[in-house]
């Protein structure tokens, strides 16, 4: 996924397709996807930038993991339970409009 989002081969979407590919290899090994809440989005792209310009993959990793098990509790069989579920994290802000809550 890195990869993808860092070279940036195509003129658009590099992000999508990053997180496509990521998630069709979690979903191969029966894993579940990996979903990053909109409230969450400076965090993953500053992991990113990270890695990027000090090498340090460790923030990245962390930050995969914390969204990976949120997206464990994501159930998809009620609508409206998931989107209460998502609104009550706050997973609908813009990074500067609110904090992410705790995923666990």
């Amino acid at each position: 996924m890195f990869l993808v989002s860092e070279v940036h081969p195509f003129e658009d979407g590099n992000g999508r397709i990053a997180r496509v590919m990521m998630n069709a290899e979690l979903v191969n090994q029966n894993q579940c996807k990996i979903i990053v809440p909109t409230v969450y989005r400076d965090d993953y792209l500053l992991t990113l930038k990270r890695i990027t310009n000090q090498k340090d993959l460790v923030l990245y990793v962390e930050m995969l993991a914390r969204t990976h098990t949120f997206s464990t509790m994501l159930h998809y069989d009620n609508y409206d339970d998931l989107y209460n579920y998502l609104e009550s994290h706050n997973t609908f802000y813009e990074p500067d409009e609110g904090r992410h809550l705790i995923f666990y």
